[in-house]
């Protein structure tokens, strides 16, 4: 890899946490014993285990008062709006939070930044000059090129191809396998669908999907 170790797991000197014992945080769980760091407990308001992978689950989210000070958070989180509501609830509590980048993953040497709090899955590419932000998610296979800039809070999923110069504004979701051609933008909280071939901006707020991705309904 030519990433710098900094970002390969970041805000991760001492032990960690996760929140959310989901499918989501047992991937993050995954890329955190991959990377050889400690996870020192999960919680999750509905987990029906004690542990993941030998990871004791603690409790509900609520006790994350309890855990000490300083040990940096991951928010497994796959829903952006409750991720960004948590972030913002916990970082008005002091909290820090652990920035991931799965071992097998590829950053350029020079991309611009990856925010706080971020999880690059295994296999992912994040090229040169593109900008990652706050909490987002990269996940397994997907393609960030050259001068993409993908905001807080997002989720781009398995197997999307940002080309380009792409845009995705804050907490918008980019289905499993979509396509987003050179420069084209998708708006703030808007969802392309699985499998989509963004030719043309997506506007903010609204749901698109089809080869040609179009807007077929706005976001409830």
């Amino acid at each position: 890899m030519s990433n710098a170790p900094a970002i390969l797991a970041r805000g991760v000197a001492t032990p960690l946490y996760i929140l959310g014992a989901g499918g989501h945080g047992r991937v993050v769980a995954e890329a955190a014993c991959a990377l050889g760091l400690t996870v020192a407990g999960i919680l999750d308001d509905a987990a029906d285990r004690s542990e993941v992978f030998g990871i004791p689950v603690l409790g509900p989210l609520s006790a994350v008062s309890s855990l000490p000070a300083g040990c940096p958070l991951v928010l497994a989180i796959g829903d952006n709006r409750r991720r960004q509501a948590l972030a913002g609830a916990l970082r008005a509590q002091g909290r820090s939070f652990a920035t991931l980048v799965h071992p097998s993953a590829v950053v350029a040497r020079h991309v611009r930044s990856i925010g706080e709090g971020t999880y690059v899955g295994p296999l992912a590419v994040v090229h040169a000059d593109a900008t990652v932000g706050s909490h987002a998610i990269v996940n397994t296979g997907a393609v960030v090129e050259h001068e993409c800039v993908v905001g807080d809070f997002v989720h781009v999923s398995v197997n999307v191809t940002l080309a380009g110069g792409a845009s995705v504004g804050e907490g918008a979701l980019v289905g499993s396998g979509a396509t987003v051609l050179p420069q084209v933008a998708v708006g703030a909280w808007s969802t392309v669908g699985a499998g989509a071939v963004v030719t043309r901006p997506v506007d903010p707020g609204v749901v698109a999907w089809g080869v040609p991705a179009r807007a077929r309904r706005r976001e409830p």
